[in-house]
C-alpha cells in the first residue's frame, strides 16, 4: 500500500508539473504571437511561416488539451511538432538544424502528460486484478 502512495504522490507532483510547464509555454507562445503580429506592420511574414508558426501553436493548445485528456493532449503536442517539422522539410528541402529551440518550450510538458496517463493507468491495473476486466 505504502508503495502506491508514493506512486500517487509521484504522479500528482507530475501532472503539477506539466500543467505548470504548459501554462509558461502558453505565455510564451502567446507573447511570442503579439510580437509577430506587431512586427507584421513593418514587414509582412509569408503563408509558409504562417503555416509552421500555426503548427507550433496547435502544439501548444495540445498541452492545454492535456489539462483534461493527458494522452490526446501530449500526442497533439507532439504530433503538431512532427508536421511541422516535415512541413519545414517539405517547403524547404532542409532539415532545420536547431529544431530543439522550437520543441523545448513543449516537448518536456507533452512526455510528463503522457508518462503521467501511462502511470495513473498502470497503477489502476494494479489495484484491479484481470479477471475484473474479462
Amino acid at each position: 500500500m505504502k508503495s502506491n502512495e508514493k506512486m500517487l504522490k509521484r504522479i500528482h507532483i507530475m501532472r503539477w508539473a506539466a500543467r505548470i510547464w504548459s501554462i509558461l509555454a502558453f505565455l510564451f507562445g502567446v507573447i511570442l504571437l503579439i510580437s509577430v503580429l506587431v512586427e507584421r506592420r513593418a514587414e509582412p511574414q509569408s503563408s509558409i511561416y504562417w503555416l509552421l508558426f500555426g503548427l507550433w501553436f496547435a502544439s501548444l493548445l495540445g498541452l492545454l488539451a492535456g489539462w483534461r485528456w493527458e494522452m490526446v493532449g501530449g500526442v497533439i503536442a507532439l504530433t503538431s511538432l512532427i508536421s511541422r517539422e516535415l512541413m519545414y522539410y517539405f517547403f524547404s528541402g532542409q532539415v532545420l538544424v536547431s529544431f530543439w529551440m522550437v520543441w523545448l518550450p513543449i516537448l518536456p510538458a507533452a512526455v510528463l502528460f503522457m508518462e503521467t496517463w501511462r502511470l495513473e493507468n498502470k497503477l489502476k491495473e494494479s489495484q484491479f486484478p484481470r479477471e475484473v476486466y474479462d
